[in-house]
Formats: C-alpha cells, sequence, structure tokens
C-alpha cells in the first residue's frame, strides 16, 4: 500500500488533518502517518492516528544537537509538555540553522525570531528518506511544514500545501511557482491571490477548508434549528457577536491599536438591537475572557462555551465581528457576515476582500450595515461537496 505523511503543527493546522488522514485510512487509498509536531501529536494519536516525532529520528550522532535543544529549552521558560520532543526539535533545528548559516548567525536569528528563524530542511530531509512517503501533505505553516515541501522537492517526492484562511504572510513561499506541487485553498479569491503571485491557473485548487467540514454536518443543522424552537427564535432576526480582545499595540509590529475598539462595536450592535423588536443578539464570550457588560434584556443573550459553535451558528442569521475566524465559521455555516474595521489585525483578515464578509464597515456605520444586511436569506450550505472530500480527490491524482 502507498504512504502518505501529513506534516502538522498544533491548533488549527493539526484539525485539518485529522479529517484527511482519517478519511484516507477508512477509504484505503493510501496508509497515512502524521509527523507531529510540538502539541499536534497527542490531538493525532487521540484520533486513532499513527504519530512519529522529530525524537524518533534522532541518532547517535546527534549528540551535540541534542545539547543545543536542552539549552534552548530551559530558556523557554513554563512547564514543557513533552520535554524529550521539546528538546530533539529545538536542537535538531538548530543544528540545521546553525549548518546554513554559522553558529553567530543562527544565534542572532534564534534571540531575534526564536522558533521563527527555524527552517530544519536538513532534518527533514533525513525524516522522508527514512519514512520514504509517495507523497507529502502540510498546511501553510512555516518551519518544518515548509522545510518538509523544500525536502520533498529535493528528494522527487509529490507534495500538497493545503492553506486554512488566505496565505496573506505565506504567499512569500507558497505564491513561488516551485513550491508543493498543488495549492489546496480555501476559496475562489484565495486562488486567485496565489496565481497573482506566480502561481499557475493548474497548480492551485479550491477545495475548503478541512478543519471547517464539521461545521455543517447534519446534526450540526438539526441542533441550530431545535435551538430557535425552544428559544422561541423562529420568528426573530439572530445576531451573534463573538467577543474578543484588541492590543494597545500590534504583537508583531508595534502600531498602535484601540482597547476600546470591542467595546464601541458591541456597544453599537447593542443599541441597534433594542431599538428593535424583532431581533436577538447572543454574545458569546472566548474561554477564559471576562464577560462583556450588557443590560439585562431577553432581546440580548450570554451564549457562553457551553453553546455548541456549530450548532450556535445555525441558529444565527448574521454574525458581526472584528477579526474572530468566528466570523468565516459564520459564514460557512450560512450566516450573513459584517466585519467592523478598525482593528490591528485587519490586514491578516481581509474578509470582505475574500469575498466572506457582506459588509465592512467602521463602528459609526454598523447601524446602517444591519440595516441593509438583517433581512438577507442565510446562504446555502445544504449539497456543498465537503472539504476533505475533494482534498483526498486531489491527493487520489498521485496516488
Amino acid at each position: 500500500m502507498k504512504k502518505v505523511l501529513f506534516v502538522a503543527y498544533g491548533s488549527g493546522h493539526i484539525k485539518m488533518v485529522v479529517p484527511l488522514a482519517q478519511a484516507l485510512a477508512a477509504n484505503g487509498m493510501a496508509k497515512p502517518v502524521v509527523l507531529a509536531l510540538t502539541t499536534a501529536a497527542p490531538v493525532a494519536r487521540a484520533a486513532g492516528l499513527e504519530v512519529l516525532q522529530f525524537r524518533d529520528f534522532v541518532t547517535e550522532a546527534d549528540g551535540a544537537a541534542l545539547a543545543l535543544g536542552l539549552q534552548l529549552m530551559q530558556g523557554l521558560g513554563g512547564p514543557v509538555a513533552d520535554p524529550q520532543e521539546t528538546v530533539a526539535y529545538l536542537g535538531l533545528s538548530m543544528a540545521d540553522l546553525i549548518a546554513d548559516v554559522g553558529p553567530e548567525e543562527a544565534g542572532l536569528a534564534y534571540r531575534q525570531f526564536g522558533r521563527q528563524a527555524f527552517l530544519p530542511v536538513r532534518t527533514l530531509h533525513r525524516i522522508l528518506r527514512q519514512v520514504a512517503p509517495d507523497l507529502v501533505v502540510c498546511t501553510n505553516s512555516p518551519r518544518a511544514e515548509r522545510a518538509a515541501v523544500l525536502a520533498a522537492r529535493q528528494l522527487g517526492i509529490p507534495s500538497i500545501c493545503v492553506v486554512d484562511l488566505f496565505a496573506i504572510d505565506e504567499v512569500k513561499w507558497i505564491g513561488a511557482p516551485d513550491y508543493a506541487d498543488q495549492v489546496c485553498v480555501l476559496n475562489e479569491s484565495v486562488r486567485q491571490f496565489l496565481i497573482a503571485a506566480g502561481r499557475s491557473q493548474d497548480q492551485v485548487v479550491v477545495t475548503g477548508n478541512p478543519g471547517f467540514d464539521a461545521l455543517n454536518a447534519p446534526a450540526a443543522l438539526a441542533q441550530g434549528r431545535q435551538i430557535r424552537e425552544q428559544r422561541g427564535w423562529l420568528d426573530r432576526r439572530v445576531i451573534l457577536w463573538p467577543t474578543q480582545v484588541e492590543p494597545a499595540f500590534h504583537p508583531f509590529d508595534g502600531r498602535p491599536g484601540d482597547p476600546t475598539l470591542p467595546q464601541r462595536a458591541l456597544a453599537a450592535v447593542m443599541q441597534w438591537v433594542l431599538s428593535r423588536t424583532d431581533c436577538v443578539l447572543c454574545i458569546r464570550p472566548r474561554a477564559g475572557e471576562d464577560l462583556p457588560v450588557f443590560p439585562a434584556d431577553p432581546r440580548i443573550v450570554l451564549t457562553g462555551q457551553d453553546w455548541p459553535l456549530a450548532s450556535l451558528l445555525h441558529a444565527t442569521d448574521l454574525v458581526v465581528t472584528l477579526t474572530s475566524t468566528v466570523g468565516l465559521e459564520g459564514h460557512l455555516a450560512g450566516c450573513r457576515l459584517i466585519q467592523v474595521l478598525g482593528s490591528v489585525f485587519d490586514q491578516a483578515m481581509p474578509l470582505a476582500r475574500y469575498g466572506i464578509a457582506d459588509a465592512a464597515v467602521p463602528v459609526a456605520e454598523i447601524s446602517q450595515a444591519l440595516e441593509r444586511w438583517i433581512g438577507a436569506p442565510r446562504l446555502a450550505v445544504q449539497g456543498q461537496v465537503p472539504a476533505t472530500r475533494q482534498v483526498l480527490a486531489v491527493m487520489g491524482r498521485f496516488l
């Protein structure tokens, strides 16, 4: 049987890979193996997948690299979930960086950029030679995922890059015509963005993000209808505000932000909702976040983390957000979407530019946007081909 090596970091990236690997195993097209990076390993194991890590490829010749890794791990601060893997990951990556640019330049790069300085092509070359996959599948993460695609190219192994969102920063390498044999993207706007950057028409395929397939599971749609019925919302227009925090300064480039922006935007939405009798506003705080202040009124409902997001989105007509990914998820689940502009993260989440937000407005124009879009019908989601199935079809071309 042929073998596919998936390479993924944690969080949203491993969530894209898990349904692909599980579906691949289920249909027998090939054997899936996951090189699970950092926090991805427990997620992949919990999904019943075969997991490999950097520590599985350490040899007796790596003593100096492991000593480097131990030193770097001790400088991280805080507890480390898997010390053995952390030492191997940091040590092998740093050894590659030293081999590429020399010890002084490598030390300077790590002090300035931390792990973002890593591109461990040599280590991924080693891993790919031992695993010998017929196909490599990565997401759009930098560092080891990017290195896997570059190493696969060197070894003549085909590769696929599955992009989670918009490739705003990743276009620097994903836009190169020789980076991965195929790129799978969220929608046509992202496809055209990468084509404009240098990819050919046949190299970029619109598949969607497999990590979002669960949003439109039949159970989520049914639970959404049930929420509306139980809450008496069948004749109401339901608006969702997912809370978020705006920093005083951008964490990477230092641009000033406005920490009052989320509060002002929510206040504008509440004022509009309370001026009507046919609307309900659901406020969904993020996990661990302080609850926002809102008046005691049946038209304003706190929907905490105990409300399943997919079901809540199918009970919602319209989402208002700054840059929360809940806005994108709402769009994919059929909600109308209004983005409030002014965040330091606007450039990283250009929802209107990519055909996702119905409107992108400043706080002063929220009420007009709500008047325009509150009566619009929900988007059709039933009958769409799941992203997992579409990415598997692209993989099948190489298998």
